[in-house]
């Protein structure tokens, strides 16, 4: 079969390998659309060493084609991969949020991925019928949907009487603002772009910030209804961490998302916003992932991709890298 492979200290190459078995328990797909998100950006800079060649692509949708002894999922059921891969005899995957186990599991760093016409799945826990979804649209939902999704629930309870801040109108932002609307909050949408701010308005967003033009928490504090309950970070780096501390009112959670690799200092400051609460996402847990999809099925989601192929995708990442990429693009093998 043929995938997109990374080899550390020699890039991504296109080549011919053998198609996986599987066994007991075990599933092979085949991919039909594998998002190409941000993350594989990192990747291939070596900010997350890989030891060995490794096949990328994380969020995949496809159809199931084989399965090993023990697996109820029929052949030919069309499904969306889980790619937060755990170890599965672990207390955090006992509970439910197999992500959290150790990313070296995970699809597409620890196990082969989703930039391959076929994929092997250790078990049919991680793959989830689409009932109808199409699958270039689905494929984006298990992490560019599915990671903003937990964000907003992690942002605490939110009303309609609540403001929220979205930094970074790109893959995860857009849905972000999605999200966020649905709790009928108002949503702020912050990002450089003036064509992203416009693309924010169109998914929900009540007020823009252009950070390029402005003093961002002052120009946020002149929109915003109230106190801001929520700033969703989905870049993440030193300035939009800093943007996000001082904009919060009070009992206020910054919620990152992103992985700019920025910082923040945490510490007790009497002018700051008192009792903040700062936390991290990884991705989402399978049951969120479900619930992602029934929103998805609802029609709810405002899902925009562009369909590249494998002679496509290196210029394809070189564009994402350049911020030249305005949906999300799939690869489709």
């Amino acid at each position: 079969m043929r995938a997109a492979r990374f080899h550390p200290g020699d890039g991504l190459r296109i080549e011919d390998i053998e198609r996986p078995d599987v066994g007991p328990g075990e599933l092979l797909v085949e991919v039909a659309a594998c998002g190409v998100c941000h993350s594989d950006l990192h990747l291939l800079d070596g900010d997350l060493p890989i030891p060995r060649p490794t096949t990328l692509g994380h969020e995949v949708a496809g159809t199931v084609v084989e399965t090993g002894d023990g697996v109820s999922t029929a052949e030919g059921t069309d499904i969306a991969v889980f790619g937060g891969w755990g170890c599965g005899a672990c207390a955090v995957c006992d509970r439910g949020e197999d992500q959290l186990c150790n990313l070296s599991n995970w699809l597409g760093i620890g196990n082969d991925g989703g930039y391959a016409e076929y994929l092997r799945v250790p078990t049919e826990k991680y793959v989830l019928p689409l009932d109808g979804l199409d699958p270039e649209t689905a494929a984006p939902l298990t992490d560019a949907a599915l990671t903003p999704y937990r964000a907003v629930r992690q942002a605490g309870d939110l009303t309609p009487a609540d403001t929220v801040v979205c930094i970074g109108i790109g893959g995860l932002g857009q849905f972000g603002v999605q999200f966020a609307a649905m709790t009928g909050a108002q949503v702020v949408a912050v990002d450089v772009d003036e064509t992203k701010l416009d693309r924010a308005v169109e998914l929900g967003a009540d007020a823009t910030v252009n950070a390029s033009e402005a003093r961002v928490p002052s120009a946020i504090s002149s929109v915003a209804a109230g106190e801001v309950t929520a700033v969703l970070d989905f870049v993440g780096a030193d300035d939009t961490l800093q943007w996000a501390s001082n904009a919060l009112g009070v009992g206020g959670h910054l919620v990152l998302a992103g992985i700019g690799g920025g910082a923040i200092d945490f510490s007790w400051n009497p002018l700051a916003g008192q009792e903040l609460t700062y936390r991290t996402v990884q991705w989402g847990s399978v049951p969120e992932l479900r619930e992602v999809l029934t929103v998805a099925r609802r029609g709810d989601l405002d899902v925009r991709t562009e369909p590249v192929g494998f002679d496509d995708l290196q210029a394809t990442l070189d564009r994402l890298r350049a911020g030249d990429v305005e949906t999300r693009a799939v690869l489709r093998p």
